[in-house]
């Protein structure tokens, strides 16, 4: 009797595991579909052999969200990645890293006319050929006479 118990235990626990993962809404193998994820990420898009391919959504639970290409479940051309603290990357990503040409901005207190951003060049996540030049030494503000 007390295995028969146990084994429900862990049928009924596994179960419950398998339903936390699912697709909520359409075809998340082959399709469209919107697919939440067992720690909670969500993805809304296109699916090919149950992969992310095409153009799709995805909100991870940290607040940071994906809109862009997919391909075999790895971000891949062209997207948009915000974070949750307001810095954006827009531009090319290859296998799910930033790759080729981008734009990453940083949020500054909220003020966005002194965001920071760089326009350039990525390889595997990384920016390529900064350049930082000099601009001199500050001068003293106009005297007035």
């Amino acid at each position: 009797m007390l295995k028969k118990i146990t084994l429900a235990l862990v049928v009924t626990i596994g179960f419950t595991a398998l339903v936390k993962a699912q697709c909520t809404t359409g075809n998340c193998f082959e399709g469209n579909g919107s697919y939440l994820f067992e720690n909670g990420d969500l993805f809304n898009g296109s699916w090919k052999k149950g992969l992310p391919n095409g153009y799709g959504v995805y909100e991870f639970t940290s607040g940071d969200v994906y809109k862009g290409a997919w391909k075999d479940g790895l971000m891949q051309g062209r997207g948009t990645y915000t974070y949750n603290n307001g810095d954006k990357y827009i531009g090319n990503w290859k296998e799910g890293k930033m790759n080729g040409r981008g734009h990453f901005y940083w949020e500054l207190a909220g003020d966005l006319m002194n965001n920071a951003k760089y326009e350039g060049f990525f390889k595997d996540g990384v920016p390529k050929n900064i350049e930082i030049k000099e601009t001199g030494t500050p001068s003293e503000p106009p005297k007035h006479k």
